[in-house]
């Protein structure tokens, strides 16, 4: 069995929903710490707890982000480990690892970067990741190497076409309506500023300093076909 292939299957046992791995030498050495490859974690949200948050954000929403994060950084590490035993450079990006440069809301090398160089999906409108599977109710978290992986077919553009449901439910107004691509910056479809604003402000509302919101998560159609396959039959 490959490395990819075991990486994949221990990770899956162990609670992931979908991996991918990424050729990362076109970048910048700098930004990717030197490592040319790239494995990309992903955990979905569960649907009834995405489907409870169409009048704002709930406890039981913040619980699953911190649910989630705990289990990525938990995965990242074992990554890792499975790595650097066979001998090999590992770098986990685990909240600890990553910072956050405040004035401009952009890290190193965002997890979403190495998502799209895996193809496991494209930057949404409103600058989440969307999957085919579970749209952008994932959360991801990333792994740099410098073991050689079987990676997949990059995604350089977006397939949101003219969707405009996560511009018109954006309570920020932070979403253009702008397509993603890979030559097309952040701020010129999305406004992480006031997306922040408002999110703490919605989650003031419930007892948290925190910054989440969601609608564009749950509005999304990708998000919705996810939702719609894994709902409870009603007899």
């Amino acid at each position: 069995m490959g490395i990819s292939k075991e990486i994949n299957n221990q990770l899956i046992a162990k609670g992931a929903s979908k991996i991918g791995f990424a050729d990362l030498s076109c970048l910048p050495r700098e930004q990717t710490n030197g490592f040319n490859y790239g494995i990309i974690i992903g955990v979905s949200l569960k649907p009834e707890v995405v489907l409870g948050i169409s009048d704002g954000p709930t406890l039981e929403y913040y619980e699953e982000y911190k649910r989630i994060n705990r289990l990525l950084n938990e995965l990242d590490e074992y990554t890792a480990e499975i790595l650097r035993n066979k001998g090999f450079s590992a770098y986990p990006k685990t909240q600890s690892n990553v910072e956050i440069d405040e004035k401009t809301r952009r890290t190193q090398l965002p997890h979403k970067t190495v998502a799209t160089r895996a193809g496991m999906g494209w930057i949404g409108k409103c600058a989440l990741l969307i999957t085919e599977e579970f749209g952008s109710a994932i959360r991801i978290s990333s792994v740099l190497t410098d073991a050689i992986l079987d990676i997949g077919i990059p995604i350089e553009e977006s397939k949101c076409g003219d969707c405009l449901e996560c511009k018109t439910s954006c309570p920020a107004s932070a979403v253009t309506g702008e397509n993603w691509n890979i030559n097309k910056d952040r701020d010129a479809f999305y406004n992480a500023f006031d997306c922040r604003k408002t999110a703490l402000e919605k989650s003031s509302k419930i007892g948290l300093n925190e910054t989440i919101c969601g609608l564009c998560i749950l509005k999304c159609p990708w998000t919705q076909k996810y939702l719609r396959g894994r709902r409870p039959v009603v007899l």
